[in-house]
C-alpha cells in the first residue's frame, strides 16, 4: 500500500548553496539519502515530494556548512500481509515465479500457483489440467502472504531490502487474462 510520510532529518547548505532556493537543496539531499531505501517506521522510500517546513541553521565549528533540521513529506510503499497486488511476471523458475508489482518484487512458489499441478517446461510453467501458462510478462493477481523484515545489507548481495511471499491458490487470483 502506498503512503504519504512525514518525516525528519536534517541537512545541510555548502557555501555554494547559499543564494539557492533552500527547500529544493534540502529536497535534493533528502533524495540522494532516502529513496530507495527502506524506514522502519515509513516503509520503502519512492520519493521525497516536498520540504514543508525548516528552522534557522547552525553552523558548527570548523565546518564551511550550515546545518538545518527540516521536515519532509515522502512517498513510501508498505506491502500488507493479505492484501492483494497485480503484478507482472518478471521471471520463470523450475520452483516458482517473481512477480514485480510496483517497486517490489514479490515470490510464487509452484505450490501456490493455484489448484491444479504445475510443470516448468522451455521458461514457461504450465498447470496440466486447466493448461494454464505462466510466461514472463503476463499480469497476474496475487495475494501477500509474508513479508521479510528489511535487510540493510541485502543491495550488496544484490538482493532485495525486503522480500514478499505471494499466492494465487484462492479465487479470483491468478492469470488476469484466465480469472476474468
Amino acid at each position: 500500500m502506498f503512503y504519504e510520510v512525514e518525516l525528519s532529518d536534517v541537512g545541510y547548505l555548502r557555501p555554494a548553496d547559499l543564494g539557492k532556493d533552500v527547500s529544493e537543496v534540502l529536497k535534493d539531499q533528502f533524495r540522494a539519502k532516502y529513496v530507495g531505501r527502506f524506514v522502519k517506521e515509513a516503509g520503502l522510500i519512492i520519493d521525497v515530494l516536498e520540504v514543508t517546513d525548516f528552522g534557522y541553521g547552525t553552523s558548527i565549528l570548523g565546518s564551511p556548512n550550515i546545518y538545518i533540521r527540516a521536515s519532509f513529506k515522502a512517498l513510501s510503499y508498505m506491502p500488507l500481509k493479505d492484501e492483494v497486488i497485480e503484478g507482472e511476471i518478471e521471471n520463470v523458475v523450475d520452483y516458482g515465479i517473481f512477480v514485480t508489482a510496483g517497486p517490489i518484487n514479490g515470490f510464487v512458489h509452484i505450490s501456490q500457483l493455484g489448484d491444479d499441478v504445475f510443470v516448468h517446461r522451455g521458461g514457461v510453467i504450465q498447470g496440466r489440467k486447466l493448461k494454464v501458462t505462466l510466461r514472463p510478462g503476463d499480469v497476474v493477481r496475487a495475494r501477500v502472504t509474508a513479508v521479510s523484515k528489511p535487510d540493510p545489507s541485502a543491495p550488496l548481495k544484490n538482493e532485495p531490502l525486503i522480500k514478499v511471499a505471494l499466492t494465487m491458490r484462492q479465487p479470483k487470483l491468478g492469470k488476469l487474462e484466465v480469472v476474468e
